[in-house]
């Protein structure tokens, strides 16, 4: 009797589970913005979770199949001086700045690309290329909203997503693109994957949950990493 109620509850999450990834590819294939946000509860936070690691853990194996141990990382040398501030920063303060800047204006208001605009000079670094190209996408958005015309939002959110996730690059030191140029995608495909259910968590339940979802997903990563961490 066990056995086959605990069969029937693995089949039903198991279809959940389904369920849910179904409605972030026909939402990545068809956005809207609700007039309203779903509720989020915690079964539903704990599936976003388990799909968003379903979904990096192959991104993860294809930057173990490149090396990318022959880049220098900057949060490897970080670390070694300031674990557990890198580990607070990451949780807690990266969230509330780059959500903002990423996320916030996909409702595409007027406040909301200021916002973003005046908060991404924060995130100003050595790998200035993709802030430039995130400036020109918010005057873009700001010019076609100015004119009338609605900005497609599957294109707001591929774009914000692609370039939430070339920002990453200022992970790495002394990165070659001439040499490497085509590792690109693969060093940041897991935050371009990650930028774009963080989208699907923003426009469904609301911008406060993209931050708490950011937030929790960084710290099952780095709290790990900090208690097991070897110089």
């Amino acid at each position: 009797m066990y056995s086959t109620t605990q069969s029937v509850h693995n089949s039903t999450f198991k279809a959940q589970i389904t369920e849910t990834i179904e409605n972030i590819i026909n939402f990545l294939k068809n956005p809207h913005r609700p007039e309203t946000f779903a509720d989020m509860t915690p079964k539903e936070f704990l599936k976003l979770l388990l799909i968003t690691f379903l979904a990096i853990v192959p991104l993860g194996l294809l930057l173990h199949l490149f090396d990318i141990e022959q880049f220098d990382h900057k949060i490897e040398a970080m670390l070694e001086n300031h674990l557990w501030l890198i580990v607070f920063a990451g949780i807690f303060i990266a969230p509330l700045l780059e959500e903002p800047v990423y996320r916030l204006h996909q409702n595409l208001k007027y406040s909301s690309l200021a916002w973003s605009f005046g908060l991404s000079f924060l995130l100003l670094s050595e790998v200035w290329y993709p802030l430039i190209i995130f400036w020109g996408y918010l005057a873009y958005l700001f010019i076609q909203l100015n004119q009338g015309r609605q900005p497609s939002l599957k294109m707001v959110i591929w774009v914000s997503s692609i370039l939430f996730g070339l920002v990453h690059m200022g992970n790495y030191t002394e990165f070659d693109y001439s040499n490497h140029f085509y590792l690109v995608p693969f060093l940041v495909g897991i935050q371009i994957v990650l930028g774009l259910i963080l989208s699907y968590v923003r426009l469904t339940y609301g911008m406060k949950w993209a931050i708490i979802f950011h937030g929790v997903y960084n710290a099952t990563l780095l709290i790990p990493l900090a208690i097991f961490y070897e110089p």
